[in-house]
């Protein structure tokens, strides 16, 4: 099994300790990268066999995975390696020798079409790809986050402006409500006053020795609606005008005076 030095092994390890190895090796034709020109091909069995084929010339291997510190033992006629699982994707599985850099690439041939690396520069080249499109991926990924905590944030204010604007205008016309207001006692004073000129008058009509018929029906009818009605609501909507209007020249400028 061919070995490289790949000095930045780590900066691109990608293998999930919830991963099975079995479950990635077995059952697949690996090719062992080498720039020899020589094909060497690893099959993984469940039994623990390994079936090497260089050139087309089969060595029986065992191989055996140690969950203690989750390496693989490989075991030939000459020599045995301890290895592990650095990196994973759907094309490339890395086992990296214990205890070095050293690395052996191994490519899935059922996806072999899709890579066909020609020299270790292209392993190299490889892993540059995956990790710009990984970079690109968390860029575009922390562009979209950070739009949308923007717009959540130019939705708050956006919220907070209006409720703002909604409460001052509640302020603004609470505020027009008591320029515009009189006094609760001084529409009670204007009402009993009407209603006691009324009485004076009345008593002063019916103090005649001879009222006029037509006076004596149409005091009650048209005066007394007048006096207990008409005149104290005329009174207060003078009231109301002239504070309105005290208020205006005295602030001109008063955001108030649009509810007024």
């Amino acid at each position: 099994m061919k070995t490289y030095l790949f000095d930045t092994i780590n900066r691109y390890k990608r293998f999930s300790e919830n991963l099975d190895v079995k479950t990635v090796l077995c059952n697949k034709s690996w090719m062992v990268f080498n720039n020899s020109g020589e094909k060497e091909t690893y099959i993984f069995q469940e039994s623990g066999i390994l079936i090497i084929s260089l050139n087309g010339k089969v060595t029986n291997a065992t191989w055996q995975y140690i969950p203690a510190n989750k390496s693989l033992i490989i075991s030939g006629n000459e020599q045995s390696y301890m290895v592990h699982a650095a990196y994973v994707d759907n094309i490339l599985f890395v086992l990296q020798v214990d205890g070095t850099k050293e690395c052996a690439f191994l490519i899935d041939e059922n996806n072999r079409q899709n890579f066909q690396p020609k020299s270790y520069n292209d392993i190299k080249k490889h892993f540059e790809v995956k990790e710009q499109k990984l970079l690109q991926k968390q860029t575009t990924e922390y562009l979209k986050t950070e739009s949308l905590v923007k717009q959540k944030e130019k939705e708050r204010k956006a919220k907070r402006r209006k409720e703002e604007k909604e409460k001052r205008i509640e302020q603004l016309r609470f505020k027009a409500d008591g320029i515009r207001h009189v006094n609760g006692w001084m529409q009670i004073f204007i009402f009993v006053v009407s209603w006691i000129l009324f009485s004076i008058l009345v008593s002063i009509v019916c103090s005649f020795e001879k009222t006029p018929w037509l006076v004596a029906i149409l005091l009650p009818l048209i005066g007394g609606p007048c006096f207990v009605f008409f005149i104290p609501c005329y009174m207060i909507t003078l009231i109301k005008n002239k504070k309105v209007k005290d208020w205006k020249k005295k602030y001109p400028n008063d955001a108030v005076n649009q509810y007024l």
